[in-house]
């Protein structure tokens, strides 16, 4: 996997360690507008990158680079994705993938018409713990009846916030706030165990400019419910909480980390189980989908793909009944 790393932004100062060190990735190149052009300067000198652009049709053009990872403000991402989906390179797209499910379906479609790739990255799922939750211990306990998750974290963009200081990370213009930004974690693991809910519902406390600041999802099934908290005007304990008919599971900490994990059977103690260790939390994902992409496992990717959709399709539901 020859890579160009859209961006130069927090997540992108995050990974860049973690996809260097990921074998069979080799990172070609990095874009940034022009004036962050030091920025990327800066984190090439870093990490060994022997490419820097400004433009964007000049990374798409270069054959050197076979994926790119599309990791900029929410709002241009469909944008960003498209055009390199056109140009025949294949995305790795951070979350959350768009703004609305249209525009993924139609990434969704472009990628599937041209054979080529087109990843969600959403840490959780590529997780040793979440394997092991969905593979060993959810046909333990049983029918899942309950779902709940809280993942709340004071943004360390508050304060500036506060001020009147508006970075995108809490700009509704840009698709920013706790639904998009924290909550979208709960909403993965919880439709990654349920699926689709049948109703669903979003209730939040917004700030001065109309940006959710924190806020609950309530979602309905047939015979189970799943609500999923995310702040980011408040610290808390973060944690997950999955019920079933014969016991539960419980995870510390943001399901987007799943650092420890809890199984408690009826009638049984509580017990805590081993998790496999990962260097960083990015780094299984990264792993997977460079293995995936040299597999030549489509089908794979398509399911992920399509769980992405569901996702984005709920986000759908719960902007429009908040």
């Amino acid at each position: 996997m020859q890579l160009g790393v859209i961006g130069t932004g927090k997540i992108v100062q995050e990974a860049l360690p973690v996809i260097v060190q990921t074998p069979g990735i080799t990172v070609r190149s990095i874009w940034a507008r022009e004036h962050s052009r030091e920025r990327a300067a800066e984190l090439a000198a870093t990490y060994g990158i022997p490419q820097v652009y400004t433009d964007y049709d000049a990374l798409l053009a270069d054959e050197a680079v076979d994926f790119v990872y599309v990791a900029l403000v929410n709002s241009v991402h469909y944008e960003y994705t498209l055009r390199a989906l056109q140009a025949g390179k294949n995305v790795i797209l951070e979350k959350p993938a768009c703004l609305q499910a249209s525009e993924l379906i139609h990434l969704a479609t472009e990628a599937r018409r041209r054979g080529l790739y087109l990843f969600e990255a959403v840490t959780l799922l590529h997780l040793p713990a979440m394997h092991r939750i969905m593979d060993e211990l959810i046909p333990l306990i049983g029918s899942i009846r309950h779902v709940e998750c809280n993942y709340s974290q004071r943004s360390s963009r508050m304060d500036r916030y506060l001020r009147g200081d508006v970075a995108p990370a809490l700009d509704p213009a840009t698709g920013g706030g706790a639904l998009m930004d924290i909550n979208v974690y709960n909403l993965h693991f919880a439709t990654a165990l349920l699926g689709a809910p049948d109703e669903a519902r979003y209730d939040c406390l917004r700030g001065f400019n109309g940006v959710d600041l924190s806020g609950t999802a309530v979602m309905t099934y047939r015979e189970a419910l799943a609500v999923c908290t995310g702040t980011k005007d408040t610290d808390a304990p973060s944690f997950g909480l999955v019920q079933g008919e014969k016991g539960w599971i419980r995870v510390d900490g943001p399901v987007s980390t799943l650092q420890s994990v809890t199984l408690c059977l009826r009638g049984k103690e509580p017990s805590s189980l081993p998790v496999a260790p990962v260097s960083h939390r990015m780094a299984p994902e990264f792993a997977a989908f460079e293995r995936i992409y040299t597999q030549h496992d489509l089908a794979t990717m398509n399911r992920w793909l399509d769980h992405s959709i569901v996702v984005m399709s709920l986000l759908d539901v719960l902007r429009r009944r908040q």
